[in-house]
């Protein structure tokens, strides 16, 4: 009999348990904490490109950083990106975070590596011009691109010691060009924009190492790779052919954002960035 009366007991105990569980309901998010940004770095943290330049570092309303600022719970508190900047120059930039800063971004490594000067010599070779020069500055920039992994590392430790509770999100750079149509005349162009976009991805190779070496330091940061996002958006160097280029492509109307990412660009990093940060 008490066996049956405490088997009774613990029955009513159990469905008291699951009528409460049930009451609870499925457990609720935390809530988004307010992000307070810091955007470091070149022209494409500037975000040249974008629109209007509104300074003489080239930053616009429609970078990534500004675009990222109209996102749910985003503040950004400073943009210091500037054309031009290298590693070195942005290390300049840290006295714009400090220990309330929740959020940094950084893109920074094409100036070291000199990648304009690529562009400009493999513009002229695209064009019909000797590809020597061309191909001559894409070696040295290759060769070039693990020298930045120790001092790119460097930078973001710094940053992870000013802002010891920002998540870190440094960007990867996009492929510039788009390939050309697979017909045999277009063999040695090919070539060339291979080549071209090689070099870039030589770049993300080292800023990629360089945010592993500086995870394995301790820095809270994650690379964002931002080729994918910007898959058939590159610049067709093939008069007629259909393409739909998310990069100025006018040296002469707009010479501030030609070879940037444009306004569509650079809402392609927001939503790569904003992926990272789980948003």
């Amino acid at each position: 009999m008490k066996r049956r009366i405490l088997a009774a007991l613990a029955a009513v105990a159990l469905g008291a348990v699951v009528l409460v569980a049930g009451a609870a309901g499925p457990a609720t998010a935390s809530p988004l904490l307010v992000a307070k940004h810091v955007a470091l770095g070149d022209s494409i943290a500037a975000g040249q490109g974008g629109g209007v330049p509104l300074d003489a570092c080239a930053r616009t309303d429609g970078g990534y950083a500004a675009q990222l600022d109209q996102a749910p719970k985003f503040n950004l508190l400073r943009n210091a990106g500037c054309s031009g900047a290298t590693i070195a120059d942005t290390m300049g930039q840290l006295s714009q975070v400090n220990r309330g800063t929740n959020v940094v971004t950084l893109t920074v490594g094409a100036n070291d590596l000199d990648l304009d000067q690529v562009y400009a010599a493999c513009a002229a070779a695209a064009a019909g011009g000797d590809p020597a020069p061309c191909l001559a500055a894409i070696q040295i920039a290759v060769g070039s691109a693990p020298g930045i992994v120790t001092p790119l590392s460097s930078l973001i430790a710094s940053v992870a010691q000013r802002s010891p509770n920002a998540t870190i999100v440094v960007t990867g750079y996009p492929h510039l060009l788009a390939a050309p149509p697979g017909a045999p005349q277009f063999a040695q162009l090919a070539a060339l924009v291979a080549a071209v976009n090689g070099a870039t991805d030589a770049l993300n190779a080292a800023i990629q190492g360089a945010v592993s070496a500086a995870a394995a330091g301790g820095a809270n940061v994650r690379y964002a790779d931002v080729v994918e996002a910007f898959a058939g958006h590159g610049v067709q160097l093939v008069p007629g052919v259909p393409s739909d280029p998310w990069f100025g492509i006018d040296p002469v109307g707009d010479p501030a954002g030609y070879l940037h990412p444009t306004y569509a660009g650079y809402s392609a990093y927001t939503e790569v960035i904003l992926g990272e940060l789980g948003r």
